[in-house]
This record gives structure tokens, C-alpha cells and sequence, in this order.
């Protein structure tokens, strides 16, 4: 595509069609079933990382407005939690907060989002594809690669603020219009900025992300202009709106350790662009270490091949056009400006996502003893795996792009959509696995009955977790199950399954509470749970004892308050 600009009104209907063919490639993946916003036992059954999301929306429903926004009550003895630490998507959770009045009592969006993203990533992928090719056909063939990615599809439902992938994408939208002639002069600054500030809402993992492909616009920029002025209020703007975004909405709020542990077992390996990891149909699984699953980045066997094709497509074009040159330093040097950015882009997004230990297969290749200062930093994004995205989506832009530039249009499209027929083949058992878990009608059952739990509570306004160990984070199913019942009662607790905690503080308020047990001093206005049932205080005489499903309960009896 030429310098200059493009029919607005095009690109938008072009986004309508893509964000289309995203929505019905949606439930023909997971179904219809997830969609439905007062069906939620999808979610409770399901008992890990999904299933804390959705009690996180539960949660920051029932809780008092904050300042800063999304903050959480009743759900630590640390004090008011963020909901970024919840995964509960904060923007989306506080958008329905506000309309929670006219809301059903149960009431989720999750199934909505995924929905949501699939729109997104066909809308923005479609037009991004315009920069190369002005056939619609051939853009829309795109977006279906892009719009079923195995990376977004691996993430739903899982970690579903994750499959908002798109972010990605519309980075590298940002960086493939650079020229793009905009109507106003710091356009581009406004759109990198707003995109950092809507990553914080969504996940942070994803600001990492459009920083590695700002860099890549940054240095396009400098090369081809000589000129630091826009990249450098670019860079400036987008860090001051993405700290204040944190600030507001609570990121720095508490005083939980934002560092977690993993650092190295959630990257991923350098196999990981052609691992399947037992998703395709035609290629066997690579060889891997355990947890990196998490830096999952397989392309599928239709993008491997069209890149293949791909690469002969720009070798033989860089080579046509620089031997067809009259001055070849200087042709050389204007590919060169392209293609360095987009090399150490993809190089620099690998090396984070394998980081801090780069393996091949079974086969460690290096490892880096990063300072202890470095480390700190480096732990906050453990999961480095997910950096890999990055790749993923370059890449296929890339493909697209040499393909875009076959002899013909006919041609071109003909070979996107022979790469999109192969992908599908190859993701069909994929995604037929994705069709049987989500489309099915799941019923979810809590271990704890509701009459049991009811006549325990009955006058309590807490649920007090004691004594809280070192692995309280293992107790999700405990969490879970009396989370429930604290939203359907009003109670608080003082420990729940959160993305970062104030161990110390945890620990030490726990003590207290149980000290204040033991000693007599109970509060008989608190359901007691024990972790270890070895914790439970010798009878005296003032202690009811409960048994909910398989955990114990104690209650102060209201006697003891009198003596």
C-alpha cells in the first residue's frame, strides 16, 4: 500500500466484517451455551484459575466504590485487594458493576468477552492485513488464521482475559500504518497511549507486549525519518498513561508482593513456534519441560507451511530488487530498514519469552544468573512464555504479507485460503475437544450443602480461615466452595485464592485470631474453618463444631460472650 490515506469508511465496514466472521467462528469452537449470562455453573465447576475469575467479577460486584477504582473488600485480612490481582478483566467488571442494579442476581460475562475478543481479533487482524493487500477476500481469509490462533484458543477458558490477543495485534497495526498519513499530527501518540491504558484494564502481562512492538515502531521510525522527536513523546506518553492507569486502578494499592514464584519454569522453549504439544492432528508433540505449557506458542501447520512459502516469496523479492537496483548499498540499506526492526523484535520477544532459561526440546541451552535487582523486576512477569505471542502474530502478519505480493490477485487469495483450509484440518481435533467441554450443560454441585452451611453462619458476618500455612494457595477448592456462600451471605473472609498476597500479614492476623481462640476470646460473630483439623481447640464447652462437606467448622457459642 502507498503512503497516503485510506477511505475510513472502507476500513470500518472491512473491521464489521471481520469482527463478523470472528463471532461465528466463535461458537462453532466453544457453542452457545457459555453465553448465556445467568449460566455460571460452567464456571464454578471447572475449580482453578477460571473459576477465581469469575468470583472475582462476584466479589468486586458486592463491594463498596473505591478509590482507586476496582478494589475488592472482605476478601483479605491484608485489607482491599485489586481486582487486577483477580484476573476478573477490571474494565469489563466495573462496567457491569455500575449496571448491577438491574442486573440479574447471577449474572456472568465471561462467556461475553470471549465473544468479545473473537470480534475484536477478526475486526483488527482484517484491517491490518489491508496495509498489504487491498482484496477484501483475501483480508477476511487472514483473520480466520488470526481469529482461531491456537494461543487464543488454548487461552478460553482458562485465563480468558488473555485471549484479548488483539492488543497484540492492533500494536503491530499501529507499527504496519507508521507512514499511515493521520488527519491529526500526534495521532499515533494518542493511539499507542490509550492502547497501554486499555491493556492495564485488561491484563498487564500485555503491556510487556506493545512496548517490544513499539520498540520495533520506534526504530522504523528513527531510520526512515532521522528523526526522535515522535518516538520519543510516543514512548513518554504511553509510560505516563499506562502509571496512571495503574495508579488508578489500583495496582500499587496494598501491600502484596507483586513478585511470584515461577520465574523460568513458565517460559517457553524454543520449539515452541512448531510444538503442537498433542493440538494438531498431523504433528506430534515436541519434546518440553513441565510448565511450559504456559509459553504455548504453536503457529498451526497451515501458517508453518505459508511460511515456508513466505520466506522463498521475500528472498526472492529482496533479491530481484536489489539486483535490479542501479545503486545496491543503497537498496540494501533501504530493505535493511525495514527488515532490522522487525528482526530484533522477533529475536528480543523470543529471547523474553525463553527467558531466564533458554531451552531446545529436553536440552537447556543456557541459563542466566540475572542480578538480584533484575530478578525482582523479572518475577513480576513470571509467566515469561506468553511473550512469545509477539512472535506469533509477526509472523503472521509477515506470512500474509509476502503471500499478498504473489503474481495476480486470484493467486494470492487462492493461497490464503489453502493456508486457511490447512490450519483448520490441522486444529480440528483441537477444537472439537473445546466444543465437547464448553458446549455440554454442566451442572455444578457445591461439596458443602446449602442447609449445612446456613445453620453454621446463621448471625456470623466472617469466615476466618485458621492458621494459615505456607501453601494457603494450594486451597482453591476450600476457597471456592465457601466463596460462595460468603457472596450469597454478605460475609467476609480473610483469605481468598489471589494472584499476589501479604503472606506476612496474612500469617501474622491469623495467629492473633487463633491465639484470640484458644484463649477464650473468640468471636462469636465468626465462622471458624481449620485448614488441618489437628488445629481444632480441645472442646471446652463454649465451641460448637461443625461439619460442612469435608472441612470442619467451629462457632464461639453466644454464651461465652456473657461470662
Amino acid at each position: 500500500m502507498k503512503k497516503g490515506r485510506f477511505k475510513y469508511g472502507h476500513i470500518y465496514k472491512l473491521f464489521a466484517a471481520g469482527a463478523i466472521l470472528g463471532m461465528l467462528l466463535f461458537p462453532m469452537i466453544y457453542g452457545f451455551r457459555v453465553l448465556d449470562p445467568t449460566y455460571d455453573d460452567w464456571l464454578l465447576a471447572e475449580g482453578d484459575d477460571l473459576t477465581q475469575h469469575y468470583f472475582g467479577w462476584k466479589f468486586l460486584r458486592r463491594s463498596s466504590w473505591h478509590f482507586p477504582f476496582g478494589l475488592i473488600d472482605g476478601i483479605s485480612a491484608s485489607g482491599d485487594v485489586s481486582s487486577v490481582f483477580l484476573d476478573c478483566i477490571p474494565i469489563v467488571g466495573l462496567f457491569f458493576k455500575i449496571l448491577s442494579p438491574i442486573l440479574p442476581e447471577t449474572f456472568q460475562y465471561i462467556g461475553m468477552w470471549a465473544l468479545f475478543c473473537f470480534a475484536m481479533m477478526g475486526g483488527t487482524s482484517a484491517v491490518l492485513l489491508h496495509r498489504f493487500s487491498k482484496s477484501n477476500i483475501f483480508c477476511l481469509l487472514g483473520s480466520i488464521v488470526f481469529t482461531a490462533s491456537p494461543t487464543v484458543v488454548q487461552r478460553l477458558f482458562h485465563h480468558e482475559a488473555l485471549a484479548a490477543q488483539w492488543i497484540v495485534v492492533l500494536a503491530i497495526a499501529f507499527w504496519a500504518y507508521r507512514d499511515h498519513q493521520w488527519k491529526y499530527r500526534h495521532t499515533p501518540v494518542i493511539l499507542w497511549s490509550a492502547l497501554s491504558a486499555a491493556a492495564v484494564t485488561i491484563h498487564f502481562y500485555f503491556i510487556p507486549m506493545i512496548y517490544a512492538v513499539m520498540l520495533g515502531y520506534i526504530m522504523t521510525d528513527i531510520l526512515k525519518t532521522k528523526k526522535i522527536g515522535r518516538s520519543l513523546l510516543c514512548f513518554a506518553s504511553t509510560t505516563v498513561c499506562t502509571v496512571i492507569t495503574m495508579f488508578v486502578f489500583g495496582v500499587f494499592h496494598g501491600s502484596g508482593d507483586m513478585e511470584a514464584r515461577g520465574l523460568g519454569k513458565y517460559s517457553s522453549n524454543y520449539n515452541s513456534l512448531f510444538n503442537s504439544m498433542g493440538n494438531s492432528d498431523f504433528l506430534k508433540p515436541l519434546d518440553h519441560f513441565e510448565g511450559q505449557r504456559g509459553g504455548f506458542g504453536y503457529m498451526g501447520l497451515g501458517m508453518i507451511a505459508a511460511g515456508a512459502a513466505a520466506l522463498i516469496i521475500a528472498v526472492w523479492l529482496s533479491v530481484k530488487k536489489i539486483s535490479s537496483a542501479r545503486r545496491f548499498k543503497s537498496c540494501f540499506i533501504e530493505i535493511s530498514k525495514t527488515a532490522l526492526p522487525v528482526i530484533i523484535v522477533l529475536a528480543l520477544a523470543m529471547f523474553a519469552a525463553a527467558s531466564p532459561k533458554g531451552t531446545l526440546n529436553k536440552n537447556v541451552i543456557y541459563e542466566i544468573d540475572y542480578p538480584e535487582a533484575v530478578e525482582h523486576v523479572l518475577k513480576i512477569f513470571r509467566a515469561s512464555g506468553r511473550f512469545i505471542w509477539v512472535d506469533v502474530y509477526l509472523l503472521y502478519t509477515l506470512i500474509f504479507a509476502a503471500l499478498s505480493r504473489l503474481k495476480g490477485k486470484k493467486t494470492a487469495i487462492a493461497a490464503a485460503a489453502l493456508c486457511v483450509c490447512v490450519q483448520m484440518l490441522d486444529l480440528r481435533g483441537f477444537f472439537t475437544e473445546k466444543h465437547k467441554k464448553f458446549a455440554a450443560d454442566i451442572v455444578y454441585e457445591n461439596e458443602i450443602a446449602y442447609d449445612d452451611f446456613e445453620r453454621a453462619s446463621e448471625g456470623a458476618d466472617r469466615i476466618v480461615f485458621l492458621p494459615v500455612p505456607k501453601n494457603f494457595l494450594n486451597y482453591k477448592k476450600m476457597y471456592y466452595s465457601f466463596g460462595e456462600y460468603a457472596c450469597a451471605f454478605g460475609l467476609e473472609m480473610n483469605v481468598f485464592y489471589t494472584a499476589r498476597q501479604d503472606y506476612k500479614t496474612l500469617k501474622s492476623d491469623s495467629e492473633e485470631e487463633y491465639d484470640n481462640l484458644i484463649n477464650g476470646e473468640g468471636d462469636v460473630n465468626a465462622l471458624y474453618v481449620f485448614f488441618d483439623e489437628s488445629d481444632i481447640p480441645t472442646d471446652n464447652g463454649y465451641f460448637e463444631l461443625y461439619r460442612l462437606g469435608g472441612y470442619t467448622a467451629l462457632r464461639v457459642s453466644e454464651s461465652l460472650s456473657t461470662t
